[in-house]
């Protein structure tokens, strides 16, 4: 006499932890940080060409390195969903910050164009200044009305991804006489 047995395990687990989303990329804030960060490099590099550091330069540089720091570290831990793990108020702080780099580009630009006429990347230098300005103040604006709106649309929320597997183990058993 033989007999069949079934085995059927279902196992399933939620990733609520640090995970990647790359649906981030894709939506209005992640753009805006990767068009703040590339705008922060090109400024610069603007700077960087001619030797006017004692005139303003050492300034934007100065910007628009903290500019590209800050704005890196908020893309990572907004991709990998970090700011979900640690406490306080990562939108307000977020928010200021954003406040304080649209003041500080718009200062740099209006240095900047106030020695435009010296040299052409000087000028090249307060065109994307106003620039960072611009994006900077459009991402600003975009974070006071999440904020405006409720708690919930401050950060990207994304639904947690389920993993369910399901194993089935049949055999056949012998019954020995």
């Amino acid at each position: 006499m033989s007999t069949y047995e079934t085995t059927t395990t279902t196992t399933s687990s939620s990733t609520t932890g640090i995970h990647p989303d790359v649906g981030y990329i894709k939506s209005i804030p992640g753009i805006l940080k990767i068009v703040e960060f590339v705008l922060c490099i090109i400024v610069l590099i603007c700077t960087s060409v001619v030797y006017w550091v004692p005139y303003g330069a050492g300034w934007i540089q100065f910007v628009a390195v903290a500019a590209a720091v800050v704005v890196a570290l908020l893309f990572i831990f907004h991709f990998l969903h970090i700011f979900e793990k640690l406490p306080g108020p990562w939108p307000l702080i977020e928010f200021i910050c954003h406040i304080v780099f649209t003041i500080f580009f718009l200062i740099s630009g209006i240095v900047a164009a106030a020695r435009g006429g010296w040299h052409s990347s000087i000028a090249a230098t307060s065109f994307f200044c106003f620039a960072a300005t611009a994006v900077f103040g459009i991402d600003t604006f975009f974070m006071y009305r999440g904020w405006q709106s409720g708690p919930a649309t401050t950060t990207t929320t994304s639904s947690a991804a389920t993993v369910e597997t399901t194993t089935t183990t049949s055999y056949e058993t012998k019954t020995q006489y």
